[in-house]
C-alpha cells in the first residue's frame, strides 16, 4: 500500500474550507440584496401612493360629440372633435383617465345653448365653451374640477337645408361563368333616393352612385345589397339599395328574316338582293323557344339611295329583343333595283 501524501491532503482540506466559507458569504450577500430591493420597492410604492394622493393641474384631451342641430339648417363647417380641458384633480383620478382604453365622448347639446351671432356673418353663430362647463363636468366626474376649456368658443356655420329625389347609378364590375349570361335588365330597388344637405351642394347633384361592387364567375340570379357612396355634408334616405341581376345559361340561336323597305314612294318598287338577313345571337335557355322572326325587324331606307355612291343600301336592325346578346347579322348591305 502507498502512503498518503500529507501535503496534498492539507491542500484539499484548505480548498474545502474556502468553498464552504464562500458559499456562506454568498448566501448572506444574496439575503442582503433581496432585503435591500424589497425595502427599495416598498419605499418607491409609498412615494408613488403619496404622489397620487396630491392634486394636480393638467390638460387632458377629451372627445366630443355634437347633437341636436337646428332642424331646418345644416352644418357646413368643421367642428373640433376633441376639447382640451384644463382640470384640477388627484393623481389617482388623472391616472385612471390615462389608463382608459376607450373614453366616452362628451355630449354637446347644441340646441340647449343660446348662440351668439356675428355682425358681419349672419349665417354663423358661436357658443362660449364656458357655458357648457357644467354639462361637461357631469359627464366627467365629481372628483374633477374643470378650470378652462380650449377652444374658448365653438363656431357653427349653418346653411338652409334642401332636399330632392335623385336616381341611383350602380357601379358594377362583374363577369359570368362560361356559358352564362345576363338575360334581362338590371333592376335596382329603390331606383331613386332622397338626398338632403346644404342647398348649394344639393342643387349640383343630379345622381348618386353606389359603392363599387365586384364579382366574377356569376352562374345564377344575383340579389345584392349596395351602399350609396358617401358624400360630404349630404344625407341619404335610404342609404342602401337592392340590385337584381337575372342570369342563366345561354345557347346560340339562328334566324333568317325578310328585309323591309321604308320611305319608298307608292309609284316605285325596290327589290333587294338578297331579300333576307341571317341573324345569330345568344339567348337564355328559358327564352329560346319563344325567340321568333316577329321579334326582329330589318330595313333598308329608300331615302338613302339618292345620297349613296354605288348600288348598295345599308341594312339596319331597328327592332331586337332586349334579352339577347352577341348579336350579328349578314349581309350588312344589299344591292337593289328599282321598278316602276
Amino acid at each position: 500500500m502507498q502512503e498518503k501524501n500529507p501535503g496534498k491532503q492539507k491542500l484539499g482540506d484548505l480548498v474545502k474550507r474556502f468553498t464552504r466559507v464562500s458559499e456562506r458569504k454568498k448566501i448572506t450577500l444574496n439575503k442582503r440584496v433581496v432585503i435591500f430591493l424589497f425595502f427599495l420597492l416598498l419605499s418607491v410604492l409609498f412615494w408613488f401612493l403619496t404622489a397620487l394622493n396630491k392634486e394636480y393641474v393638467t390638460s387632458i384631451s377629451y372627445p366630443v360629440r355634437y347633437i341636436r342641430f337646428p332642424e331646418d339648417k345644416v352644418l357646413v363647417n368643421e367642428l373640433p372633435d376633441r376639447l382640451e380641458l384644463t382640470v384640477n384633480a388627484s393623481g389617482f383620478v388623472l391616472l385612471s383617465y390615462k389608463l382608459r382604453s376607450r373614453i366616452t365622448p362628451i355630449i354637446f347639446d347644441v340646441n340647449s345653448h343660446s348662440p351668439n351671432t356675428f355682425k358681419n356673418d349672419p349665417s354663423a353663430v358661436y357658443i362660449l365653451s364656458s357655458s357648457a362647463k357644467e354639462g361637461i363636468a357631469r359627464d366627467l366626474s365629481n372628483e374633477v374640477e374643470i378650470l378652462d376649456i380650449y377652444p374658448d368658443s365653438l363656431i357653427f356655420k349653418f346653411a338652409d337645408r334642401a332636399e330632392k329625389l335623385v336616381p341611383v347609378i350602380p357601379v358594377l364590375e362583374f363577369s359570368f361563368e362560361k356559358q352564362f349570361m345576363q338575360t334581362g335588365p338590371i333592376v335596382i330597388e329603390p331606383d331613386s333616393v332622397l338626398i338632403s344637405g346644404p342647398e348649394v351642394i344639393i342643387d349640383s347633384i343630379i345622381a348618386v352612385k353606389t359603392e363599387v361592387f365586384t364579382l366574377s364567375g356569376i352562374n345564377e340570379n344575383l340579389s345584392q345589397e349596395l351602399k350609396i357612396q358617401a358624400h360630404t355634408k349630404v344625407d341619404f334616405s335610404p342609404v342602401e339599395i337592392w340590385l337584381q341581376l337575372p342570369v342563366e345559361k345561354f345557347t346560340e340561336a339562328r334566324l333568317s328574316i325578310p328585309i323591309e323597305v321604308i320611305n319608298l314612294p307608292d309609284s316605285l318598287v325596290l327589290r333587294a338582293f338578297p331579300g333576307k338577313v341571317d341573324i345569330t345571337c345568344q339567348v337564355g335557355l328559358s327564352a329560346y323557344e319563344t325567340l321568333g322572326e316577329h321579334l326582329f325587324r330589318a330595313v333598308v331606307d329608300y331615302s338613302d339611295a339618292s345620297t349613296l355612291i354605288g348600288s348598295k343600301l345599308q341594312v339596319n336592325l331597328v327592332k331586337v329583343p332586349t334579352y339577347i346578346q352577341a348579336l350579328n347579322y349578314t349581309p350588312i348591305s344589299v344591292e337593289y333595283i328599282l321598278e316602276k
